[in-house]
This record gives structure tokens, C-alpha cells and sequence, in this order.
């Protein structure tokens, strides 16, 4: 089952389904075994029928040559002249524009969480008017995409068939349905619009009573974002009252089905008579064929016409993907869930204007706090919780970290001009230092001085050239005329 969080137990319906497509030798069957939205449910219904068609005029008697010869010359017809049908042309661009606008349709569909992002920000408060008005914003805002939906769906329709209906759930109150009902009865034409105006002159009222502190320009992208619900509002409107032409459509459905109506007759199996039959091609197979026109395209026989049956999945399948994105508002696999869709608007919007609500603290940063400047590659986690990562084969870059570093004998060496060779080559620009040799140490308990993360690490040269200049002061501080006998060995050892 599909899961959207962490163990919520809901279905995640924004998994692909061709997550496992790319297999080698299973990603075919995995691909033709799912069944909702596939071809194959589409048209499987056509498929029987054109097959139980063909095979019925195949097995048809006829009692005297003249009938057999006027179903041979149908036959020889329809093969010769069905190709002038540009099918291929017609329904490639009919489908590629009804595609088209189907996901121009999909992109218009309304989601209130810019307007209820920006309420939490410009309307922000714990008291009762603000909460309030917050909310109601929001309900606004939501019913007014309902209406839209109830227009252009029948089954958003029939969920909520009246102004009683939306009483019901709590998206109208009582006196607001009348109020509504008053401004349709005053024109003919749509009342979408009406909660945008509502939820804006509660924000104008609240700003000039002064319970909302909103400055001019904070005011004015606020009001950017019920634009925004009320242009997807009438795009959705206007795919709804601007249908695809009829007449195209007409047209490359009557191409398709035409051609398959010829192709019951044209691909037929016919016998050729003595004196057409080419016996010496295949002489150890019995089978008839012929070479000879007209009767080269009707042989040989194989009983199932594979490949017509495979150009008719084809041509009508791409008819039928049409007629289902015609209207995806309706109820086929591939339609919008525009009812999921309104529960879904609801709850978030709501919940996130309550959240407003919660206080917020600033927590320290678990990098900073681990002495990581850069974050390294995350761990992989397994669904039985085993943790995979790759940190033994990619160095951590938490000795950028000065907090880490010391002097101490028993840590590996390294002397300032490696590290200002590997900032040169990282830099691509040579920049030599003075020569000085002294024992350096990092603390390398895990994480140890890798030169590849500098060339992955953009700010690599400027925290390397710090720390190199606190290394030189803390070995300047612990010189001894001791340890001066073995300063170009170890310089030497360093360097390698």
C-alpha cells in the first residue's frame, strides 16, 4: 500500500507508479499488470467485439461462387483504399492537444496554502478575533472553490446539491446562505466569487478598526494571493464553458472507427484460386500463399491476426485515453479527485492557521552543535530501521571546525605548506607560503583531513587559510631548541 508520512497508515497518492518500471526482466510485466487507468481497460470491451466480428465473417458460408466473389472483391476494396484515412495524423495531434489541456486544467485547480501561509505571518495572534478571523478566511476561501467545483463536477454536485447541503457541513452559516442566495437570484450568471469578497472585507474591516496591524505594501501581496485563488477559480470555469471541439473530435473518432470497420474486410484470409497460388515459395509447408495480386495481401494464413490486433490497441487506445481526458471531472480512473481535493484544502488550511497558535523556539543547529561546517552524505535508512552509510568511504568535513583542533604528539602530522598546496590546487592559482616545519595535530578520534572534500567544499579556502594561520600560532607558542635537530625530517614526512 502506498504511505504518505511516517506510519499514518494513510495512502500516499503522490508515489509514481512506474517507481519499478526500469527492471531489467520484470519492469514489462510489473508495467502491463497494473489494471486501473491501463489500456487494456479501456478498450477490452472493443477488442472482444472486433475480434468476434472478424472471425464471424471469416467463417461465413456462402452457397455459390458469385457470393464468394463479391466478399473478395469487399475485401480487396477495403485492404486497397482504407490507407487513404490519415489516421495516424488525425489522432496523434487530436490526442496530443485533448493531453495538452488536460494538464492545462490540472495546473489551474485552486490550493489555499499561499493565502493560509501568509495569514500565519500578516494576521498573527493568539486571541479569539484573531484566531477567528484567520479561520473564517479560510472558509471562505474554500467555499468559494466548492462553488467553482459544483459547476464543472457532477459528483461535486451531488455531494453538495444545495445551499442546505453546504449549511450541513458547516461551510455556510444559515444567514450567509441567504445572503448568497440573494446575489444569485439578482443575476444569472455565477456567484464563485462572492466568500473572495466576503474574506476581503472582513480584512479591510479588521485593518481599519484597528484590531490587524497590516502595512500597505504586507497588505497588497496579501491581497496578490486572493488573486490568485480567484484567476484559478475562473481558469477552471473557463475549460469548463470552452469545451474541446466537437467537430475535431467527431472527426478523428469517426477516422479510427472507419478504419477498423474496413479493416474487418481488408484483413481477411482469402483463398486463392489455381493458378494464383504460389506452391514452389514454401513448398514443404501446407499452407496457401500467393505472390500474386490481388490476393499478396490476404495471404498466408495464420487463424489470429496478431498484428491487427496490435495496430487496434493502438489507434483505439489512443481515441479512448482521449475521450477519458475530455472531462476530468467526471468519475473515470484517470479524472481529477476533486472531492479528495476539497477535504484536503480544508483540513491543511485549517491546520495551518492554527498552528499560528504554537510557539516556536530556536533550537541550536545539531551540525554546529557536532562541529560540522559542512553536513556530510546522510545515512540511508532501511524501512526495519538498519542505518547504511557511506561516511568510511567519504570523509567528514567537521575538522573545518576550529573548536577541534590542538597540539598533541600522539595525532597525525601536518604542516602548513601541504595545506596551502592543497588551497592553491583548489583554487587553481599557486599561492606559496613560507616554508615552516613543526608538528601540527587535529583531533582525528573520526574525523580525519581529506584533500577531496576540498574541491567539493566552496568555502574551503577561506577556513583553511584560518586554520593554517592558527596552527603556525600555536607551534611558534611551543617551540623548543629541542625538537629544532628534526625540522626538515619531519617537514619532509609531512609533505609525503
Amino acid at each position: 500500500m502506498k504511505m504518505v508520512g511516517f506510519n499514518t497508515g494513510t495512502e500516499n497518492i503522490y508515489e509514481n507508479n512506474y517507481s519499478e518500471t526500469s527492471s531489467r526482466m520484470k519492469g514489462f510485466f510489473k508495467l502491463m499488470l497494473i489494471w486501473k487507468g491501463s489500456v487494456l481497460k479501456l478498450i477490452y470491451h472493443n477488442v472482444l467485439i472486433f475480434l468476434l466480428l472478424y472471425f464471424a465473417l471469416r467463417f461465413i458460408l456462402f452457397e455459390n461462387d458469385k457470393n464468394r466473389e463479391a466478399f473478395e472483391v469487399i475485401c480487396v476494396y477495403a485492404q486497397r483504399f482504407s490507407n487513404f484515412i490519415p489516421i495516424t495524423f488525425l489522432t496523434g495531434f487530436y490526442v496530443s492537444q485533448v493531453v495538452s489541456r488536460w494538464w492545462g486544467m490540472f495546473t489551474s485547480l485552486p490550493f489555499p496554502d499561499r493565502i493560509a501561509l501568509k495569514l500565519v505571518s500578516y494576521v498573527a495572534g493568539k486571541d479569539h478575533f484573531r484566531k477567528n478571523l484567520r479561520r473564517t478566511i479560510m472558509r471562505y476561501v474554500n467555499l468559494s472553490t466548492i462553488l467553482v467545483y459544483r459547476l464543472v463536477s457532477r459528483k461535486v454536485m451531488n455531494r453538495f446539491p444545495s445551499m442546505e447541503s453546504l449549511v450541513d457541513s458547516k461551510l455556510l452559516l444559515p444567514h450567509e446562505a441567504m445572503r448568497l442566495t440573494k446575489v444569485d437570484y439578482r443575476t444569472p450568471h455565477e456567484s464563485t466569487w462572492t466568500p473572495i469578497l466576503w474574506a476581503l472585507k472582513l480584512i479591510q474591516r479588521a485593518r481599519e478598526q484597528g484590531k490587524v496591524t497590516i502595512e500597505a505594501p504586507v497588505y497588497s501581496n496579501l491581497v496578490s494571493s486572493f488573486e490568485y485563488i480567484e484567476n484559478c477559480n475562473r481558469n477552471v470555469l473557463n475549460y469548463g464553458w470552452v469545451e474541446f471541439p466537437l467537430a475535431y473530435t467527431q472527426v478523428a473518432t469517426i477516422s479510427v472507427y472507419t478504419y477498423f470497420l474496413a479493416a474487418l474486410f481488408g484483413r481477411q484470409y482469402l483463398i486463392p484460386r489455381e493458378g494464383f497460388r504460389n506452391n514452389e515459395t514454401f513448398p514443404s509447408l501446407n499452407i496457401a500463399y500467393s505472390s500474386t495480386t490481388p490476393f499478396d495481401m490476404h495471404t498466408p494464413d495464420f487463424y489470429i491476426p496478431c498484428f491487427t490486433i496490435i495496430e487496434f490497441i493502438s489507434y483505439m487506445g489512443w481515441i479512448k485515453v482521449a475521450e477519458t481526458l475530455l472531462n476530468p471531472f467526471g468519475d473515470d480512473d484517470e479524472d481529477f479527485e476533486v472531492n479528495y481535493l476539497i477535504d484536503r484544502n480544508l483540513q491543511v488550511s485549517y491546520l495551518i492557521v492554527d498552528e499560528a497558535d504554537g510557539e516556536m523556539e530556536l533550537a541550536d543547529d545539531p551540525f554546529m552543535e557536532a562541529g560540522i561546517s559542512i553536513p556530510e552524505e546522510l545515512p540511508y535508512h532501511s524501512r526495519n530501521n538498519s542505518v547504511r552509510s557511506n561516511i568510511g568511504k567519504k570523509i567528514s568535513t567537521a575538522f573545518l571546525s576550529t573548536s577541534k583542533t590542538n597540539v598533541n604528539k600522539d595525532d597525525i602530522e601536518i604542516s602548513p605548506s601541504l595545506i596551502a598546496k592543497r588551497i592553491a590546487e583548489y583554487n587553481g592559482v599557486p599561492k606559496p607560503m613560507p616554508r615552516s616545519s613543526s608538528q601540527l595535530s587535529i583531533d582525528t578520534t573520526k574525523q580525519y583531513y581529506s584533500p577531496s572534500i576540498q574541491k567539493r567544499t566552496p568555502t574551503m579556502s577561506t577556513v583553511a587559510e584560518n586554520c593554517v594561520k592558527q596552527f603556525e600560532g600555536l607551534v611558534e607558542s611551543e617551540r623548543t631548541p629541542s625538537n629544532q635537530t628534526n625540522l626538515a625530517s619531519s617537514e619532509e614526512k609531512a609533505d609525503q
